[in-house]
């Protein structure tokens, strides 16, 4: 229970996404701790997809995940989208011109 409450109060520019030097996946912390994989579209036009950390949440149980992580996949458009999502990014998307 401990554990859970900390999490919960980090602030969300305790966001980070970390590029891996060996794999496209990329690791998303929230301060020092690694809480979710960020994997890239298989596919040109795919969803990036953020789940949460198997070495911080083993098994199926998510309890005690940060928010606004959820104990499922989460799709996202694009890389600016899920920094977005954490915080990390505040503007708003851009429009598309006509």
């Amino acid at each position: 229970m401990h554990r859970a409450t900390r999490r919960t109060v980090k602030t969300r520019r305790d966001w980070s996404i970390e590029t891996l030097s060996y794999s496209p996946s990329r690791i998303v912390r929230l301060g020092d701790e690694k809480v979710a994989i960020l994997f890239p579209p298989l596919d040109e036009g795919g969803a990036w997809q953020l789940y949460p950390h198997p070495d911080t949440f083993p098994g199926l149980n998510f309890e005690g995940l940060p928010a606004p992580l959820q104990p499922e996949f989460l799709a996202f458009p694009d890389l600016p989208e899920v920094e977005r999502f954490l915080g990390i990014r505040d503007e708003a998307p851009t429009a598309l011109a006509a």
